[in-house]
């Protein structure tokens, strides 16, 4: 049987990979429509941006590195940065309050039912 310790540590667990969820589908969708070159160091400006701090490196190191990248062909694409933390901000916390929304409903469930 689980203890209560575990079950927080496994509900803030399941609440944060939910949040960076969100946080890539953002990612994802701002690279699509702006046509951006979206690096992780970028990735990673845009989310401490919005959220005032950063994600895991290494994941976004997966969805965004590009084999073979270097300093000398970095993305243009920086000088963007405050452009897209200001145009999205809105939209992206908007969209975390529902997840944490929808996660407390989940763990109020589970509560009753649990």
């Amino acid at each position: 049987m689980e203890d209560t310790g575990q079950k927080r540590a496994r509900s803030g667990a399941a609440t944060k990979r939910y949040k960076q969820t969100v946080l890539f589908h953002w990612l994802e969708k701002i690279e699509s429509q702006e046509s951006v070159d979206l690096t992780p160091t970028l990735a990673l400006h845009l989310v401490k941006g919005w959220m005032g701090r950063g994600i895991d490196r290494l994941v976004l190191n997966k969805w965004f590195m590009i084999t073979g990248r270097t300093a000398e062909n970095k993305s243009e694409d920086h000088h963007r940065k405050d452009e897209l933390i200001k145009k999205y901000s809105g939209q992206v916390t908007d969209s975390i309050k529902q997840a944490e929304s929808e996660m407390r409903k989940v763990k109020s469930q589970l509560a009753l039912h649990g």
